[in-house]
């Protein structure tokens, strides 16, 4: 056996710890790295003058090896949670991803987690079981709970014996009771300007959750949830400011139809397909007959609200995957596209008359206003693909001014393939 030297030695010295001032409770309390100097120290035999029984030495090792291990799945809870961040997961997602893995981090039963927008009713729930998805479902219905507790307080609830009850929300201990639980604890979801929710811990044991590691975890879990759902919140709010934005971009804001852009980019897919195969195409144009008289009448709130309503009865007639766009003050455009016979359209065409023998009705105030109105439609047929564009919209303008000329409430064909 090699006899260490004396500068040696004098190192080792200075790396040791009075055994005398380490307890087993010590052992156990305390961080590893505050008393054991390194894992490679530790190996080469520099600790074991610290450990003077079997009985701590076996503390010591369960000891470090549960810190290990709660760290480790603790790690990989977080990782999980930031991968949603990355993979842009919805909020739903990263709740289930969260009661998941806390069950797993955390010595708990089931986790359950609600998300509370203010002075709304609860708006998302997770949990990792049947039994957890129940309880949240129980708070929901009864309004009360630790979830609601910790979120209007910002504070923890803890309730260590849920068979003792709590005087806050007695029905809620009642039925976690009789679903076979002991205890539960909430962790409110904070963040700098308030809070969003809560997150419930719940266990089939009575007693207080009173590690602090477990503490610590779950306040990580809480805290860095909170965050990413913020951040997944802003990029839905976000997405859906742009759908916003596209759609009105698209479409008309007093009918909500198509456009004259929308109208436009439908034509050039129509023009796309019709050269892949052997159909036509055709536009309707109607225009409506002495709408102006209706605005000098009755004002342009009437007007507009006639417009609606010649909408909504005309989106009534398509076809499916016809076109229907406003694209001026009463005039609207319908493609038909995929036409397999020129008949098609001349059915459309006469029910587009009939639609109009009805008179319209709007609601007013006090009494209902009834506006009887007709409409000039005309019709232009493209015999190849590349006449379907602005000049199909131009000729079916043509025609519309053709039954205007005949004394409208009439339709008129303009036929592009005889004319060329």
């Amino acid at each position: 056996m090699k006899v260490p030297t004396k500068t040696q030695r004098s190192r080792r010295e200075e790396t040791r710890v009075p055994c005398k001032a380490w307890q087993a409770q010590s052992v156990v309390a305390t961080p590893l790295q505050t008393w054991y100097p390194t894992p490679r120290r530790a190996a080469a035999g520099y600790c074991d003058e610290w450990i003077q029984s079997a009985r701590v030495q076996v503390i010591l090792l369960v000891w470090r090896k549960a810190g290990v291990v709660q760290e480790r799945q603790l790690s990989a809870a977080l990782s999980e949670l930031a991968g949603t961040l990355v993979a842009d997961v919805p909020i739903q997602g990263i709740l289930d991803v969260l009661v998941e893995r806390v069950a797993d981090v955390l010595p708990v039963t089931a986790a359950g987690v609600i998300l509370i927008a203010q002075g709304t009713s609860p708006h998302y729930i997770a949990a990792s079981n049947e039994a957890a998805l129940k309880l949240e479902n129980l708070q929901l219905s009864t309004g009360e709970g630790p979830s609601p507790a910790a979120y209007e307080s910002g504070e923890e609830v803890a309730v260590p014996d849920l068979s003792r009850g709590d005087d806050r929300f007695p029905r809620f201990c009642a039925g976690a009771v009789q679903a076979g639980l002991g205890a539960a604890f909430t962790f409110p979801l904070c963040h700098d300007t308030g809070r969003i929710g809560a997150l419930n811990l719940y266990r089939d044991v009575v007693g207080p959750l009173d590690d602090p590691e477990d503490m610590r975890a779950a306040r990580i879990l809480a805290d860095v949830t909170c965050a990413y759902l913020l951040n997944a919140q802003a990029r839905r709010e976000l997405r859906e400011a742009a759908d916003r934005l596209r759609v009105s971009a698209l479409h008309d804001p007093l009918t909500g139809l198509p456009n004259r852009l929308l109208l436009q980019q439908r034509f050039e897919h129509a023009a796309l397909r019709a050269q892949r195969s052997s159909f036509d195409a055709a536009v309707l144009f109607a225009d409506l007959d002495h709408f102006k008289q209706v605005n000098d009448t009755y004002g342009h709130l009437v007007g507009d609200a006639l417009l609606v309503a010649v909408a909504r009865r005309l989106s009534g007639l398509l076809r499916p995957g016809d076109t229907l766009a406003r694209v001026s003050g009463d005039e609207f455009v319908i493609l038909c596209e995929d036409l397999r016979d020129p008949s098609d359209v001349e059915v459309l065409a006469r029910r587009i008359d009939q639609a109009f023998a009805a008179p319209f009705t709007i609601v007013g105030d006090p009494t209902n206003i009834h506006i009887a109105i007709t409409a000039s439609v005309g019709i232009a047929f493209a015999g190849h693909a590349q006449d379907i564009g602005q000049r199909l919209i131009g000729d079916a303008d043509v025609a519309m001014y053709q039954a205007k000329r005949k004394g409208g409430a009439r339709h008129q064909v303009l036929d592009l393939r005889d004319v060329r």
